[in-house]
């Protein structure tokens, strides 16, 4: 296999006003520019898969899950300073207890004792859930600011007892959470539901998008999306060629790509897509990473 572009396999881009953070499938890190040039060497702070992350602010936080021991670590980096290789599996494994690995370059890193999901950025501050056993939100400095058990849904207990919170967004009627089978909940800052709900979708969703003058874009894990101006109305459902990996808001239009395609939903509802012969990852500009490491023109 020759070497990428980027030089490992990605799995996602964290977008910040100036820096993007390519993770990769091995707990690669490495900082981008708006013009994909590097900005520092590539690293890999901890020596575990990266399940969930985001930017607030000049910090770009990161989750790190190592099944195998069992093993979790919650992490901050500062965007602005140089990110260095962290210890091998080797003594994750050997240093459990006396002496536990924390990621490198790390400017805060908590041990956890529960996998987390759907780490957010709300405000300046993160909201993340943890499996069965709540939902929480902390400032960049990994003050708690307040938890709250998760939601309930009864029609979603009787069918997926398996369900997970994918994402919370700040919006004008307060931070929305959803989960992957479609329960939604409102709250206000102190984590008060105000409203629950369910979407009823033909897969499971595995992420969206909130623009306050388009309403939402709903990732699933199949051959479809959907968008809905309020979550309150019937979702409109779109089929496409797979998964839909990264989508952005530009100019009115819904644009994105995903697995062996391209897509665009333009304002006035017209569906576009155009194939390709890999998987889109994410999207910079327009400017597409695959799968294997290499940027590409996005097609639409």
């Amino acid at each position: 296999m020759r070497d990428s572009e980027i030089g490992f396999a990605p799995i996602k881009i964290d977008s910040g006003e100036e820096i993007h953070v390519i993770s990769g499938v091995s707990g690669q890190l490495l900082k981008v520019d708006e013009n994909l040039n590097p900005i520092a060497e590539i690293s890999q702070p901890f020596p575990a898969m990266i399940t969930s992350s985001t930017i607030v602010g000049d910090k770009w936080i990161g989750i790190w899950v190592e099944r195998e021991l069992r093993q979790a670590r919650m992490a901050a980096f500062d965007l602005n300073e140089e990110w260095s290789d962290g210890g091998k599996k080797a003594s994750l494994r050997n240093n459990k207890v006396n002496f536990p690995l924390h990621p490198s370059s790390s400017t805060w890193s908590q041990i956890l004792d529960s996998e987390p999901t759907a780490l957010s950025e709300i405000d300046n501050s993160i909201c993340f859930s943890t499996i069965n056993r709540g939902i929480y939100r902390i400032d960049s400095e990994s003050n708690e600011i307040w938890r709250a058990e998760i939601p309930k849904w009864k029609d979603i207990e009787k069918i997926d007892s398996s369900d997970e919170i994918i994402g919370f967004v700040n919006t004008e009627d307060g931070i929305v959470l959803i989960s992957k089978a479609g329960g939604f909940a409102i709250m206000d800052k102190e984590s008060n539901i105000i409203q629950k709900g369910l979407l009823k979708m033909p897969e499971v969703i595995t992420g969206f998008l909130y623009e306050k003058d388009k309403g939402w874009f709903i990732k699933l894990n199949g051959k479809y999306f959907a968008t809905l101006s309020s979550l309150n109305e019937t979702p409109k459902i779109y089929k496409v060629l797979g998964p839909v990996y990264d989508v952005k808001y530009i100019k009115g239009d819904w644009i994105w790509t995903g697995w062996r395609h391209d897509g665009k939903l333009n304002k006035d509802g017209k569906l576009t897509l155009k194939s390709r012969e890999n998987i889109g990852i994410g999207i910079i500009g327009d400017n597409v990473l695959t799968n294997d490491g290499e940027w590409e023109k996005i097609r639409i």
